[in-house]
Formats: C-alpha cells, sequence, structure tokens
C-alpha cells in the first residue's frame, strides 16, 4: 500500500527555493478559499477575509525582506529569479488590496481585470518554474 502514499515535501534549503515554498504555502493554505469564493461570486465575510490577507500581504512582506539585495547574494541567473519572484509577488499583493478596497464584491469589469492578472500571475510562476528547473533547484 505504500504506492498510494502522499510524497512528503522537505523545505528547501536554497533562498529562491524556499521562498517558493513559502509563496505556494500561503496561496495554497491561505488563499486558495478566499480565492475561490471570489472567483465564483460566493459571499465573503468581509472581516474575516480581510483580516486573512492582511495577514497574507504580511508573510508576503517577510518573503520580500529576505530577498532583499541587502540579504541575500546570489548569481546573475538567480537574480533574474529573485527579480520575477518579486514581481509576481507585488502583482499579488496588489490584486489582493484592490479586492479588499472593493469589499470583495467586484463587479463584472472587474472581475476581468482580476481574472487577466491572476492568469499573468500563473504564467510567471511557470516562468519561474522553468528557470529554476534551469539552476536545478531543490525546489520547483
Amino acid at each position: 500500500m505504500g504506492l498510494f502514499r502522499k510524497k512528503k515535501i522537505e523545505r528547501p534549503k536554497s533562498p529562491l527555493g524556499l521562498s517558493l515554498y513559502q509563496y505556494d504555502n500561503i496561496l495554497g493554505k491561505d488563499l486558495k478559499k478566499i480565492m475561490d469564493r471570489m472567483n465564483t461570486g460566493k459571499r465573503l465575510n468581509e472581516a474575516r477575509a480581510g483580516a486573512i490577507i492582511e495577514n497574507a500581504i504580511e508573510k508576503f512582506d517577510d518573503i520580500l525582506r529576505e530577498l532583499s539585495k541587502d540579504q541575500l547574494k546570489v548569481d546573475y541567473r538567480s537574480d533574474k529569479i529573485r527579480y520575477k519572484i518579486i514581481d509576481m509577488i507585488n502583482k499579488l499583493k496588489n490584486a489582493l488590496r484592490e479586492a479588499k478596497n472593493n469589499s470583495f464584491k467586484p463587479s463584472a469589469n472587474e472581475k476581468a481585470v482580476v481574472f487577466n492578472r491572476m492568469q499573468e500571475i500563473e504564467k510567471i510562476r511557470s516562468v519561474i518554474k522553468n528557470k529554476m528547473r534551469d539552476i536545478e533547484s531543490d525546489y520547483i
């Protein structure tokens, strides 16, 4: 019965891999339910969702501090990945803040804009995934 066990993912040792691991955890654990409800148009508890988003934004800020040039010295290829990660996180933070400012009730026009932003963020994530493979990172 060992065939169907979940693969255990260890914390990556590289700083870029660790930051992506943290990003994926925040996105998957903290924000998944909120983002799914926003996409389907279901009602959200504004106070609770706002608190979760603020907490996630603080975690993203911690990741950005760890990725700063003062904290992390890396080679040229890794530096390009760092800038992509920073860009991706900042775009997601801006989209979350905008959703919070609109009380999580976007109009049809705003939904299209948010959807396009999320697709753009997913494209950036796939580019980062390919670049992380190129540098043979321990987390993709």
